[in-house]
C-alpha cells in the first residue's frame, strides 16, 4: 500500500485496514461519524454496509472476521454503545473485530456543556470518555485519535494488538479531526507477530516429545483458536504424521475437515455422543490445543481429562502437567511438526464419526422433527456451504452435522441469541462464492430478523432456516414456564415486507426436502424456510444439555 507522505487521520486508518484485507465496513450512520462514513463511501475498494442497528453491525463484522481474519464496524457516539453485546461476544470468542466510533469535536466540548448522545454530562467540558471506559472491558486495546502527532502510531499499535490477540479493539475519532493531516512519517512498518523465546519454546517442545512418546493412546482436542490463528493445517499435519485421532470443541467445530478419517467428532464432556465419550475417556494423554474449557464446551464441566496427563496450549499460556511455559501458540503448533515421536501408539483405532448417513428419504405425510430436519439438511449440504448457527437447539443439533473445514460459525461460548441472521450477512460478504446457510430458532430470529433487509439491498442469497418451536426451546427442558413462549409471526411474509427473497413454510418431511432442494438449486435471492416443529421436540444434543444444566438451574 502506498501511503502518501502526508495523509489524514481517517485516510490513514482506512488504508491500514485495506492492507489487512478489509473490503466491507458494517455500521449505522450518525452525525458524529458522518465525515468518516463519507471517507468510506469515497474509498475505491472498501464498501459501507448499512445495518439496521449497531449490535447487528457488530455481529456481521464478527462473522466476517472469523472468515477473513479481520472485521470492522463503524458507529456513532453514545447510542452506538448498543454494539457492546457483539463486542463482548467477539472478545470472549477471540474474533478480531475493529470498532470505530466518531465522537464530539474537540472544540465543541469547550463551547457547550450538554450535547446529544453524551452519557456523562458532568465532564462534558473535558470530553466524555464513558463509552471508552465501557469498551475497555470488552476490547484488548483502545485508541483515541485526538492528536495528529500520535494518530498513526496509535493506529498501528491498536491494530497490531487486534492481530496478536485475535480480540476486538476500539478507535474513537473526534469528528473535527477525521480530515486532520497526520504528522509526516516514513513508510509504515508491516504488521507482524511476536516470536517466542527460542529457549522456552525448545524446552516446551522437548517435554511435549517426551510425554507424547511415552503414552499409548494419545488424542488431540482441537479448538477455535486454531482457526483464528490459521493453525488448522499445521495441527492436522502433525496428527496425520503420527496417526493421532482428533476431536473438536463445539466452538472449534470444523477446525479440520470432518470427513477426515482421523476426526472422531465434537467433544463436550457428557453432552457428547457416547462413541466420542468412550474414545476420549480411554486416552492416556490429551493435547488440548486452542480450546477454552468453559461450561458448554465441557458439557457443564463433565469433560474427563486428567490434569496429570494433558498438555494445554492456547493463545495466552501453555501447560504440560504442572509445568507452565510462556510461548506463542503459533510457534508451538508449528513446532510440533519438528518432533520425532515413538510409534508405540500407531495402532490406535479412531471410530469413524464422519460416515455420512444414507441419503434422506422423506416419509410421505410425516410431520417433520428436529432430528429429521438435520438428517435432511445433511443430504443437501455441499462442501462449499457455510453454516451460521444461532444459539439454541439449532446449535446443539448442528454439532452432529458433518462439515468441511472452516465452514461453521456459531457463538457457542457467549451464547447470545440473535447472531444467526446478521452473521449470515457478514459471512456472505466475507466469502461471496460460497452459499451461506443460517440455522436459527424463532426466538433468536425475532431479535435480529430485519437484518435480512441487507440481503435484499446488497443482493445476497443466504438460505435462512427458521426452526419454529414457538418459543425459547433451549430453556424449556431447564425450567418450563409461560416466559418461554413468544408470539408466532407470519415468517414467510417477511420477504414481501422487504421487497425481495422467497418465503416457504414446511410442516412435513416431503415439504422440507422439496424446499431445501429448491433453495439450493437457485442463487441470486435469499430463501427463508420456516419449519413448523412441536414446542417439546428437542434434538438429542439439547436433551443431553437439559439433563446436565437443568440440575444446576433447579438447584
Amino acid at each position: 500500500m502506498n501511503h502518501p507522505a502526508q495523509s489524514t487521520i481517517g485516510q490513514y486508518l482506512l488504508n491500514r485496514l485495506q492492507e489487512l484485507g478489509i473490503e466491507h465496513i458494517f455500521g449505522v450512520p450518525g452525525d458524529y461519524v458522518l465525515r468518516f462514513d463519507k471517507l468510506i463511501e469515497q474509498h475505491p475498494t472498501i464498501q459501507f454496509i448499512n445495518t439496521t442497528r449497531e449490535n447487528t453491525a457488530g455481529y456481521a463484522a464478527d462473522a466476517y472476521a472469523r472468515l477473513r481474519g479481520l472485521g470492522v464496524a463503524c458507529i456513532t457516539y453514545g447510542v452506538g454503545i448498543n454494539i457492546t453485546n457483539a463486542l463482548a461476544q467477539a472478545y470472549v470468542e477471540n474474533s478480531p473485530l475493529v470498532v470505530i466510533s466518531g465522537t464530539v469535536g474537540t472544540d465543541e466540548f469547550k463551547r457547550h456543556s450538554t450535547l446529544h448522545h453524551l452519557i456523562n454530562k458532568s465532564i462534558a467540558a473535558h470530553g466524555d470518555r464513558t463509552q471508552l471506559e465501557v469498551f475497555k472491558h470488552v476490547t484488548v486495546d483502545q485508541g483515541v485519535l485526538d492528536q495528529p502527532e500520535t494518530a498513526a502510531a496509535i493506529i498501528d499499535r491498536v491494530l497490531q494488538a487486534c492481530l496478536d490477540y485475535k480480540k476486538p479493539v476500539y478507535f474513537e475519532i473526534p469528528r473535527n479531526l477525521v480530515d486532520q493531516p497526520i504528522a509526516p512519517k516514513a513508510e509504515p512498518e508491516p504488521f507482524h507477530y511476536q516470536s517466542s523465546n527460542p529457549q522456552a519454546l525448545q524446552e516446551a517442545l522437548e517435554e511435549t516429545q517426551q510425554v507424547l512418546s511415552t503414552c499409548k493412546r494419545p488424542l488431540i482436542w482441537a479448538g477455535h483458536e486454531l482457526l483464528r490463528f490459521g493453525l488448522s493445517q499445521e495441527l492436522l499435519q502433525f496428527a496425520e504424521q503420527h496417526k493421532i485421532p482428533i476431536v473438536s470443541s463445539l466452538l472449534g467445530k470444523t477446525v479440520v475437515d470432518e470427513h477426515h478419517p482421523l476426526f472422531a467428532g465434537v467433544y463436550q464432556g457428557g453432552m457428547s455422543r457416547q462413541t466420542v465419550i468412550d474414545l476420549v475417556e480411554s486416552c492416556d494423554c490429551v493435547l488440548i490445543a486452542g480450546v477454552i474449557m468453559h461450561d458448554l464446551d465441557t458439557g457443564i464441566f463433565t469433560a474427563k481429562v486428567d490434569q496429570e496427563h494433558r498438555l494445554v496450549a492456547n493463545s495466552h499460556s501453555l501447560s504440560i502437567g504442572h509445568h507452565h511455559y510462556h510461548v506463542n501458540l503459533t510457534d508451538y503448533i508449528k513446532g510440533l511438526n519438528t518432533l520425532s515421536l515413538k510409534r508405540s501408539h500407531s495402532s490406535f483405532h479412531t471410530p469413524r464419526h464422519a460416515q455420512l448417513p444414507p441419503s434422506f428419504s422423506p416419509v410421505p405425510e410425516a410431520k417433520t422433527t428436529t432430528k429429521r430436519v438435520f438428517e435432511c439438511l445433511q443430504t443437501h449440504l455441499k462442501p462449499d456451504h457455510i453454516i451460521v448457527s444461532d444459539v439454541g437447539d439449532c446449535l446443539f443439533a448442528s454439532s452432529d452435522l458433518i462439515l468441511s473445514h472452516d465452514s461453521f460459525l456459531a457463538c457457542a461460548y457467549f451464547a447470545s441469541l440473535g447472531f444467526g441472521t446478521p452473521g449470515a450477512i457478514g459471512a456472505q460478504l466475507a466469502d461471496p462464492k460460497r452459499r451461506v446457510v443460517g440455522i436459527i430458532g424463532d426466538g433468536g430470529f425475532q431479535m435480529t430478523a430485519m437484518e435480512l433487509s441487507a440481503a435484499v439491498r446488497y443482493q445476497l442469497d443466504p438460505v435462512i432456516i427458521i426452526l419454529n418451536n414457538h418459543g425459547y426451546g433451549t430453556e424449556r427442558p431447564l425450567l418450563e414456564g409461560s416466559y418461554n413462549d413468544i408470539l408466532n409471526w407470519n415468517y414467510t411474509q417477511i420477504p414481501a415486507v422487504l421487497g425481495g427473497g422467497v418465503g416457504i413454510k414446511v410442516e412435513t418431511e416431503q415439504e422440507l426436502d422439496e424446499a431445501l432442494r429448491q433453495a439450493f438449486a437457485k442463487r441470486g435471492t435469499f430463501y427463508l424456510i420456516e419449519i413448523e416443529l412441536d414446542k417439546l421436540d428437542f434434538s438429542p444434543g439439547l436433551r443431553r444439555l437439559g439433563e446436565l444444566l437443568g440440575k444446576v438451574v433447579k438447584a
